[in-house]
């Protein structure tokens, strides 16, 4: 069951925000045990006891993305990484996979972040990741070198994201996040408690969001 009017508004605890708006949840948290990467995301939402499921959709927000460039080498595909500023980020892990998935060549950008590796008839999907940002897998095609644009933070999209959510009063919320790919199973109460059993044994400890009230702005246009 949904209760969508039972939160609304914005809180926030230093940089963690999680945001309730026309029944929909916005978040963006940094994962207990995992200080380096923030997770964002967006979507639908239920209720259950003290349990709050996102049903993530598409993310509205900024996203890590790739552009295709004509090819430059003969034999050889390149790619290209920068952040979002466009500045070149070494040590970026990129793999050529096949269509199972298992890696044919690999290797880190160079510190003009660029990688290079020889075309293969098995390729099938690139992929570029490392900690702290949104990693992205797109389609291999030996024709094309590629430009990859990664952002900070990892961005969920189409998986159930688990809190535990407490009111503590109306200005406030005891939040901890449990699972950002959660998958009930039979029993999606046990498999709630179980994930916030862990979480303790782990000695997670809850944020405690602050409400904030946006200032009035009055309404200049005539």
């Amino acid at each position: 069951m949904t209760y969508s009017q039972q939160y609304e508004g914005v809180f926030k605890e230093g940089g963690d925000v999680l945001k309730f708006e026309n029944e929909k949840v916005y978040f963006n948290m940094n994962e207990m045990g995992n200080m380096i990467t923030n997770k964002v995301g967006e979507g639908s939402y239920e209720i259950l006891g003290d349990y709050l499921l996102v049903k993530t959709g598409e993310y509205s927000g900024e996203k890590s993305s790739v552009q295709p460039l004509p090819g430059s080498k003969e034999d050889s595909v390149g790619i290209k990484v920068t952040d979002n500023r466009n500045f070149s980020l070494p040590g970026i892990l990129v793999e050529l996979l096949n269509s199972s998935g298992k890696t044919l060549h690999g290797g880190v950008t160079d510190s003009d972040g660029k990688f290079f590796f020889k075309k293969n008839s098995k390729g099938h999907t690139i992929k570029v990741s490392d900690m702290g940002y949104d990693n992205i897998s797109f389609a291999y095609d030996p024709t094309n070198d590629f430009l990859v644009k990664l952002v900070k933070n990892d961005v969920i999209e189409n998986q159930t994201v688990v809190f535990k959510l407490k009111k503590v009063d109306d200005e406030t919320l005891s939040v901890l996040l449990l699972s950002t790919d959660f998958n009930p199973g039979k029993n999606q109460l046990k498999a709630l408690e179980k994930l916030d059993k862990k979480a303790r044994k782990s000695n997670y400890i809850d944020k405690y969001m602050k409400k904030e009230y946006e200032p009035y702005q009055p309404n200049l246009q005539q």
